[in-house]
């Protein structure tokens, strides 16, 4: 019955709600993934060309930059010419910010966001019905890749979206949600030798087809799992990870203690729902319905068969565009044409995404988004004279909390921010500095933990 519910009440209802028309575009994705590369290819351009048009016309920064470089959308004829557009960094996306935002379309149902913070300092997005069709449309298709149905019961092991606090209102409102959405969520951020019992007995009560979650917490339950010889009551179909890329160890551990295969996933803020595996062992099926991504290597050339960074097109935002933009991962195309489930392009060797692991006081292990979601609750914006942050740990329990700052922040910024990190952490150090400095590979890390073994 309540499978039923969600597929024939809640989902239709967040479509009419949304203005997304979700559940029609999964049965077209499920069309499209065999497509030929062709005709793939020619939906595509025919997006990148609308795209790239409404930038022009409706997008400060896209009529500043065109303009300064005397290009127009009629100069990009095919794929090969998108080299003529600069690409666009991190750092320029988080200062022209505002610069990004489509003039005149429509904001009512647009939903505002920042991203993660696991590669840099959070970054504010808007998002349009369009994009959030085809990015949940794509998550949707790969459920079906799983074996799983919509409406099946799904367990979250997720970082609370609001760690300090949640109000009443909204924890009953999140639980009729979970309701009807067929769901419940485990605390990631909250996973340690004395919660994990009651997380395993929480997943025999709830009896998940699927089991989602952040590696690392995924990771952390079966490493409890193993070495307290504790199996699960029942039989998951899938568990799928995020976040953090996974090393064969881990998807080892972790499909044997769940006795369910693991399949990865890769997104980012900038454009959800980029890239998913299909249980084949040939890497990750990009979405290509939703986004072109390209690989280029230090010269800025597209390259296959090796390594290089990850340029991608979010094809569906318009009314915040992103267009050839860099977001620090890198990863490769292989050519493969043979033996594949489906024909759409594939990634793998995908590297940026792992995290270190910073231990609270309590022993529970969270990533860099913990940080982040503090900061999002404290303070909808940090002051613009705060760059970037890093979290680096020596001792389980205790951490220095390094702020790159311009000028030293304001003393009740600083107060606030430790008096939230010490409710974690038995000792909190906040340092600020004019400059972090880069990794010697020239990365930047956001979380180090330099715990000795």
């Amino acid at each position: 019955m309540k499978k039923l519910i969600t597929r024939k009440i809640a989902y239709p209802l967040q479509d009419f709600y949304n203005k997304t028309t979700i559940l029609p575009t999964i049965g077209f994705l499920q069309e499209s993934q065999f497509w030929p590369e062709n005709q793939m290819l020619d939906f595509q351009f025919v997006k990148m060309k609308a795209l790239l048009d409404h930038a022009y016309r409706n997008v400060p920064y896209y009529n500043t930059l065109f303009t300064s470089i005397k290009l127009k959308p009629d100069d990009i004829r095919n794929f090969g010419d998108l080299h003529k557009i600069p690409l666009l960094t991190k750092e320029t996306a988080r200062r022209e910010g505002p610069n990004l935002i489509s003039r005149n379309y429509p904001k009512k149902h647009v939903l505002k966001g920042f991203t993660g913070g696991t590669t840099g300092p959070p970054l504010p997005l808007l998002r349009d019905p369009g994009d959030l069709t085809f990015t949940w449309a794509a998550y949707f298709r790969w459920f079906a890749w799983m074996g799983i149905e919509l409406g099946d019961p799904v367990t979250k092991i997720w970082g609370t979206r609001t760690i300090l606090s949640r109000p009443l209102r909204q924890r009953i409102l999140n639980c009729i949600k979970n309701w009807y959405y067929n769901r419940n969520f485990i605390n990631s951020f909250n996973l340690n030798d004395q919660t994990i019992p009651d997380a395993i007995r929480k997943l025999n009560s709830f009896r998940p087809l699927l089991i989602r979650g952040y590696l690392s917490a995924l990771f952390q339950i079966a490493e409890f799992m193993k070495e307290h010889a504790i199996s699960l009551a029942f039989m998951p179909k899938a568990v799928s990870s995020t976040t953090e890329t996974v090393m064969e160890p881990y998807r080892q551990i972790i499909q044997k203690q769940f006795s369910a295969p693991l399949f990865d996933q890769y997104g980012c803020g900038e454009c959800n729902s980029m890239a998913f595996e299909a249980g084949d062992g040939l890497g990750l099926y990009v979405a290509a319905e939703h986004v072109y991504i390209e690989i280029l290597n230090k010269a800025d050339t597209n390259i296959q068969n090796e390594e290089g960074r990850i340029i991608l097109t979010n094809l569906d935002n318009f009314v915040m565009p992103f267009i050839r933009y860099e977001n620090g991962d890198s990863a490769l195309l292989p050519s493969i044409t043979t033996n594949k489930k489906f024909n759409l392009p594939l990634l793998r060797s995908i590297s940026g995404r792992t995290a270190d692991i910073i231990i609270l006081s309590n022993g529970s292990k969270v990533h860099g988004v913990f940080f982040t979601d503090i900061l999002h609750e404290l303070y909808d914006k940090n002051p613009d004279y705060i760059h970037r942050f890093q979290v680096y740990q020596e001792i389980p329990g205790e951490i220095e909390f390094r702020i790159e700052s311009k000028w030293k922040p304001e003393d009740n910024y600083l107060l606030k921010l430790e008096t939230v990190l010490k409710n974690y952490f038995s000792k909190v150090r906040i340092v600020c500095l004019e400059n972090l400095p880069n990794d010697p590979n020239g990365k930047f890390r956001y979380v180090v933990n330099s715990v000795k073994a």
